[in-house]
């Protein structure tokens, strides 16, 4: 219950342009580190234990992609603020 109010505040501070740039780094490794053991559990229940029902294994895997996906679209969101302050900055303005 915890974990969804905390993880929001850590993509909220790694995507945030008014936090400095080592705050960013780490929030983004603790997100990262987040998404990769959900993953590494969710896919683990689908693969490797068994005496699971075929239901019970589909939607452990369901969960598991709609994971994936949103991990992706919060990489996705990093990269493109990146390269949106990237091209400001070669245009001539400040980077902040």
């Amino acid at each position: 219950m915890w974990v969804n109010p905390l993880l929001q505040a850590l993509i909220d501070a790694a995507q945030s342009e008014q936090t400095s740039r080592t705050i960013r780094i780490v929030c983004t490794i603790l997100v990262s580190l987040l998404y990769l053991i959900g993953l590494a559990c969710l896919f683990l229940l689908v693969f490797v234990i068994e005496g699971q029902g075929l239901f019970i294994r589909g939607f452990f895997l369901v969960m598991g992609i709609i994971v994936l996906a949103d991990y992706l679209k919060f990489l996705k969101a990093l990269v493109r603020k990146r390269r949106k302050r990237r091209k400001r900055a070669s245009k001539g303005y400040p980077a902040k």
